[in-house]
């Protein structure tokens, strides 16, 4: 089954899952080599998997290496779905 790309927000069509896999590889070293640069209370957001509610199916998948304040990464996790998985990474 094809699942729904975005990088960055912007649609990018369908995609088989081993796709997905050797993308979320790709922006998750990306983000361990942004998160050497982050601050203490920051965080790097590099995926948003997206799941049917009904089905519990894998069905979007949206890659991005954002840098953000640990607080705007909380209040973003409080409004988003709860059909969604997120992954970010910290400076550990």
């Amino acid at each position: 089954m094809d699942i729904d790309l975005y990088i960055e927000t912007v649609y990018h069509g369908f995609y088989p899952l081993y796709e997905i896999y050797e993308r979320f590889i790709d922006y998750y070293w990306q983000a361990v080599e942004t998160a050497k640069l982050l601050d203490w209370d920051e965080v790097v957001l590099y995926a948003i998997f997206a799941y049917n509610r009904e089905t519990q199916g894998f069905v979007a998948a949206d890659f991005m290496c954002l840098r953000m304040p640990y607080s705007r990464y909380v209040a973003l996790c409080s409004k988003i779905s709860k059909n969604c998985r997120v992954f970010c990474l910290r400076n550990t």
